[in-house]
């Protein structure tokens, strides 16, 4: 099944380069699992790290917790790299393709924390939610620009 588009509905083919759609980055962090897909299988791990640091108050649990994630965001542009296929021309993006998807899990675990805290009519969930949803279309774009070779994502450090 492909996936539909987040603000459109209309189905999307996935990028080539076997990129994630923001449809599967989503449903990734809520928990679908994809046992064929590494990037979502990070993206996942990074959702659930995400909230479990946001209930922690020990401080070495909380760098024990951002050091696994940055080991997950270097996963992903590993992941990346080893595919190879993608551009090497465009204006180069200023985050890696893990750092962006780490901060979409962020945004995702902290919108759904808000509601289930605040609700869905307390304006700072809509505001989170509204968040939310500009990183979605950010990364949307960000995927159209990559593979329509308008950017590229910096090289790994």
């Amino acid at each position: 099944m492909v996936p539909g588009d987040v603000r459109t509905g209309r189905q999307v083919v996935p990028p080539r380069g076997g990129l994630p759609t923001a449809t599967q980055l989503l449903c990734s962090f809520q928990g679908t699992e994809f046992a064929d897909h590494d990037l979502l299988s990070s993206a996942h791990a990074l959702a659930a790290l995400h909230a479990r640091r946001a209930a922690m108050r020990d401080l070495r649990l909380v760098a024990e917790v951002d050091n696994r994630r940055r080991e997950l965001v270097e996963d992903i542009d590993e992941w990346i790299c080893e595919r190879g296929s993608l551009p090497r021309d465009g204006m180069i993006h200023t985050e890696t393709l893990g750092a962006v998807i780490d901060r979409m899990a962020w945004g995702w675990v902290y919108a759904n924390e808000v509601i289930e805290t605040d609700g869905a009519r307390d304006q700072h969930a809509r505001k989170r939610w509204h968040r939310l949803a500009e990183l979605i279309d950010g990364y949307t774009e960000l995927i159209g620009d990559i593979v329509g070779g308008r950017r590229r994502l910096p090289a790994r450090v």
